[in-house]
């Protein structure tokens, strides 16, 4: 059976639903990008314009990281059939932060060239 995500739920709302309805889904997630972008700029001014990038970046890395680090029925039952497989299982909270510096490194670096 099939769960529910909500990490895919801008990917299956973007496929399932009117213009008008997309549109209105769209223009919440930028004003929530531009706030949280807002927020990071008062913390890491260095970024400059660079914010609402970092911050669209982490949002969809976020989605992502939950996902795979939630495996299903199916692949726990992998890993515990061959241990060998756990050698990519991800621990969310690890995952994470590691990606999330990374990104904002990697921004800051970009935005000093």
């Amino acid at each position: 059976m099939c769960q529910r995500r909500p990490s895919r739920q801008a990917g299956v709302l973007e496929h399932n639903v009117s213009a008008e309805v997309a549109a209105r889904y769209k223009r919440a997630a930028v004003a929530n990008v531009v706030a949280i972008a807002t927020l990071t700029g008062r913390y890491l001014p260095e970024l400059g314009e660079d914010a609402p990038r970092l911050t669209a970046a982490m949002i969809m890395a976020i989605g992502a990281v939950w996902t795979h680090a939630r495996p299903s029925e199916a692949m726990l039952a992998a890993y515990q059939a061959d241990p060998s497989l756990t050698a990519f299982k991800l621990d969310f909270v690890t995952a994470l932060q590691d990606m999330l510096a990374t990104l904002t490194a990697g921004t800051i670096a970009r935005t000093s060239l």
